[in-house]
């Protein structure tokens, strides 16, 4: 890995949350057409009858489309992979000292500008790209060690 491949890296991390939260709204979704719609008409205190289908859960089970549940297992399984990796890049990145930390986040993250950040910190806009370049050489040694992160980029 390279300085260039940790910054899309570190761009990437600052919207694993949003796509999150719309894999699991597309998931939410489907479940709703599909799952919630057809065990609606099923009524728990009826009697069952004997040589019918009188389970509501195997009911809906059996009328939902096998593209569908294939979908919404995709998705769960994205939404896991998407926090492991998370979890690796945020284990990672905390390796970093406090202030190649700080300058990562507010610029990369945060999306704040340089003289901005230099005057929270008060150094001058060349120290902190300087700083910030130490950190992605450390975060490159990192994420190039850490097996989750490497294999996930590929």
């Amino acid at each position: 890995m390279n300085r260039e491949e940790i910054k899309q890296i570190l761009k990437f991390y600052k919207n694993i949350d949003d796509e999150i939260i719309l894999n699991t709204r597309i998931i939410e979704n489907l479940e709703q057409a599909y799952y919630l719609m057809s065990c609606g008409s099923v009524l728990e205190s009826m009697p069952k009858n004997k040589y019918k289908k009188s389970s509501p859960t195997e009911s809906v089970a059996l009328n939902v489309p096998f593209s569908v549940s294939e979908t919404i297992r995709e998705y769960t399984a994205l939404n896991k992979r998407l926090n492991n990796i998370k979890n690796e890049i945020t284990k990672e990145y905390n390796k970093l000292p406090f202030l190649q930390k700080k300058i990562i986040y507010e610029f990369y993250i945060q999306g704040i500008h340089w003289v901005s950040i230099s005057v929270r910190i008060h150094y001058s806009v060349t120290q902190c790209k300087n700083i910030r370049n130490r950190g992605l050489d450390k975060l490159t040694r990192l994420f190039s060690q850490n097996t989750v992160i490497s294999e996930f980029f590929i």
